[in-house]
C-alpha cells in the first residue's frame, strides 16, 4: 500500500508509547490494553470502584427483559443521581447526554476535549489529535486541549463519575443482550486520506496496523462508512474498548448514523477502496 509519511500530518507522529499514561483506573496497564496483542485475547475491564459502589443498579440491569428496560433503569437512576432534571442559576446541570450530543455533532468540540479527557484519566490514554496534532504534551496544541477539557460548562457535575458509569452500562449491555457477538464487533471507518492516520505497521497492500487517537468514532454499517470516505477501514474492535452505541439508549433521539464511540490503541486493519 505504501502509506507517505507527511512531516505535518498524524502518520509523521513516533515513539507513540509517550502518549500512554504509566497509571490508569482500570484492571490492566495501559500498554498493555492499547496493544494489538490484547485485541487477540480480550479480558474483561472495569473502572475501579464503579462495580463497588453501583451494583445493584447494574444488576438490574443485567437483569432487564430488554434493552429499553435497561435504559429506562440506567437513564432514571443517573438523573437521581446527578439531579439532571434539576437547574442551577438557571442552567442544566452538566449532564452524559450533552456531551454525546456535543461528541455527535464533532468530536473536536469542547464536549469532545471533556470526552478525551476522561478517557486520559480513567484509561490513561492520552489523545494525539484535538484539533490539531499533539505532538507532545509539553506542546501547545496539548496546552489547548487541556484548556478545552476543563472548561466549567461542560466539566461540572461530577461528569467523568458520569461518563465511568455511561461506560459501564454500555459494557453491562454487551454482555448481558450482544453476548453472541462478543469479544468482538465488526466495525467500519471511512476516510479519504491514510495519511491522516497513525500506521505503526502493514502486514500486505490491504491489511494494516493503526494507532486510533485516544477516543474515535466507528459505525456498524459499511454503506454509511462510505459517506465519510472513499476508503473503508475494517475492524474487530473488542467490545471493552465501545464506550457508547447508539443502541444502548434508544430513546435518545440524537443517536444516529449506528455510531459506535470507541478506545483507542492499535488495531489490525483491512483497507477496502469503495
Amino acid at each position: 500500500m505504501g502509506v507517505k509519511r507527511d512531516k505535518t500530518s498524524i502518520s509523521s507522529l513516533k515513539d507513540i508509547k509517550r502518549f500512554y499514561h504509566y497509571t490508569n483506573l482500570i484492571n490492566i496497564p495501559t500498554y498493555m490494553f492499547v496493544s494489538a496483542e490484547y485485541n487477540l485475547n480480550v479480558l474483561p475491564i472495569t473502572i475501579s470502584g464503579v462495580w463497588e459502589y453501583y451494583a445493584d443498579i447494574f444488576n438490574t440491569i443485567k437483569q432487564a427483559s430488554t434493552v429499553k428496560d435497561a435504559a429506562v433503569t440506567f437513564t432514571n437512576a443517573m438523573d437521581t443521581l446527578f439531579s439532571l432534571n434539576e437547574k442551577h442559576n438557571g442552567k442544566k446541570m452538566g449532564s452524559y447526554t450533552r456531551l454525546l450530543k456535543g461528541w455527535l455533532f464533532d468530536s473536536n468540540s469542547v464536549e469532545g476535549a471533556v470526552m478525551k479527557g476522561w478517557v486520559e484519566s480513567r484509561f490513561g490514554i492520552t489523545p494525539f489529535f484535538h484539533k490539531e496534532i499533539i505532538t507532545d504534551v509539553d506542546c501547545e496544541a496539548y496546552y489547548g486541549f487541556m484548556v478545552e477539557k476543563m472548561d466549567s460548562r461542560h466539566n461540572k457535575n461530577l461528569i467523568f463519575h458520569q461518563l465511568d458509569l455511561l461506560y459501564t452500562y454500555t459494557q453491562c449491555i454487551l454482555e448481558t443482550f450482544y453476548r453472541k457477538c462478543l469479544p468482538k464487533i465488526t466495525l467500519y471507518r471511512g476516510v479519504n486520506d491514510l495519511s491522516e492516520h497513525l500506521v505503526v505497521k502493514e502486514y500486505d497492500k490491504t491489511r494494516i496496523c493503526i494507532e486510533q487517537n485516544s477516543l474515535v468514532s466507528f459505525t456498524s454499517d459499511k454503506e454509511i462508512a462510505s459517506q465519510f470516505g472513499d476508503y473503508i477501514l475494517t475492524s474487530e474492535i473488542p467490545y471493552t474498548k465501545i464506550v457508547f452505541f447508539s443502541e444502548v439508549l434508544p430513546n435518545l433521539s440524537f443517536c444516529g448514523e449506528k455510531e459506535y464511540i470507541v478506545l483507542g490503541g492499535r488495531y489490525d486493519t483491512s483497507v477496502n477502496y469503495y
